[in-house]
């Protein structure tokens, strides 16, 4: 495995601490780890050459805010998990 630094806002950080002090994983790297690959085996659409050269041309037709829309749903996350 290789090491990947990030960075990650205290209430994200917390929330993998609660994790891990709940077993649900040994480590907060583990934590990462899992949810990073199962995330991306879920949208492995974004890995599709012809569809991604696709959806970039059209991103480029978007405004900001369908864009920030579109990528939100896409990643059914909140715009800004960290404040």
């Amino acid at each position: 495995m290789k090491i990947l630094s990030v960075r990650v806002c205290k209430e994200t950080k917390d929330k993998l601490e609660f994790l891990v002090s709940k077993k649900t994983f040994r480590n907060k790297s583990e934590a990462v780890r899992i949810m990073l690959e199962e995330h991306l085996k879920e949208h492995s659409e974004l890995f599709s050459t012809a569809e991604f050269e696709g959806l970039i041309k059209e991103a480029d037709k978007m405004s900001d805010r369908s864009f920030e829309e579109l990528a939100a749903k896409v990643f059914k996350a909140q715009k800004h998990l960290c404040n």
